[in-house]
């Protein structure tokens, strides 16, 4: 298929308990760090940042396949972390709002 010129993307959205032990775990490990799949510093083909070497193994016994060159997949264009209270939060806050209901 030809490239017609228009941008694409997508939107990757997590809702996790706790963030340094989910995203910045994934991202930091699985995708910016071939080291714990035993791949030095490579990094993942699709969404990794490989700006520098661009290679990519695929790891088999007997034979490995390693890809050399690949494209930028992935274009980060923005970031964002929002927070997001949780239900112990939300039942105080609901209680606030009763506390003071009563007062009145």
């Amino acid at each position: 298929m030809e490239d017609d010129g228009a941008e694409r993307g997508g939107v990757f959205l997590l809702i996790g308990a706790h963030l340094r032990q989910q995203f910045e775990f994934v991202q930091s490990q699985w995708v910016t760090n071939g080291d714990f799949i035993n791949q030095g510093s490579e990094q993942d083909p699709i969404i990794g940042n490989n700006q520098v070497d661009r290679t990519f193994t695929i790891p088999k016994l007997a034979i490995r396949r390693r890809l050399h060159g690949l494209p930028q997949f992935v274009d980060v264009r923005g970031g964002e972390y929002c927070f997001m209270p949780g239900i112990r939060a939300l039942k105080w806050l609901a209680s606030l709002a009763t506390e003071n209901t009563v007062t009145k």
